[in-house]
């Protein structure tokens, strides 16, 4: 490859020095006015060339990507518009399922303390009936302790009574006062 560069620049230097021989000075830069002619000749058919064969798809791919972006950002607008519709779907459907709850949680306290007054209603008229029995056991019980009392101490009050006066005394006549001193002091409480 460097051996043909060597020998294109050789070549380029001999033409050179022919042509500085013939006395006629060459203008590396201003082509021959043949060579400007075929250019513009050239020029013009590539650009009609250009005009309407390759413009035309380039245009039409231009339109089409302009109109595919339009239609990227309306569908982008249409998804952001569904994605808020959904979200205050999802609010809407998740306050009344706080406001269901709310209510189920209001109920049931409602009923828990209307079930709480019914059981402590119950449980009172159970005491109170209970208190009832128990004071009625309690009045038999002692009206048995006394009239069980009223004998034992009438006999006790004649022994005592015959001892302070020395001298027997009538056990049946004594108890008939011992009974009404009894059922007196008894009704003074």
């Amino acid at each position: 490859m460097l051996a043909t560069l060597i020998a294109f620049a050789q070549d380029v230097e001999q033409e050179l020095e022919a042509d500085l021989s013939d006395g006629e000075v060459v203008n590396p830069v201003l082509p021959d006015t043949s060579e400007l002619l075929w250019a513009a000749v050239f020029f013009f058919l590539l650009l009609i060339f250009m005009w309407k064969v390759c413009l035309p798809p380039i245009k039409k791919a231009m339109r089409q990507r302009d109109d595919q972006v339009q239609a990227d950002r309306e569908a982008a607008e249409r998804a952001r518009t569904d994605a808020e519709q959904v979200k205050r779907d999802y609010d809407a459907t998740l306050a009344e399922a706080r406001a269901d709850a709310t209510r189920i949680i209001d109920e049931a306290r409602t009923a828990a303390d209307a079930r709480r007054s019914e059981i402590v209603g119950a449980v009172e008229t159970e005491l109170a009936e209970a208190r009832t029995v128990a004071m009625a056991e309690i009045d038999a019980q002692r009206a048995a302790a006394l009239s069980s009392l009223r004998g034992d101490v009438g006999g006790i009050a004649t022994d005592a009574a015959s001892a302070v006066v020395q001298r027997d005394l009538d056990q049946a006549a004594q108890s008939a006062v011992v009974d009404t001193y009894l059922s007196d002091a008894i009704e003074s409480r």
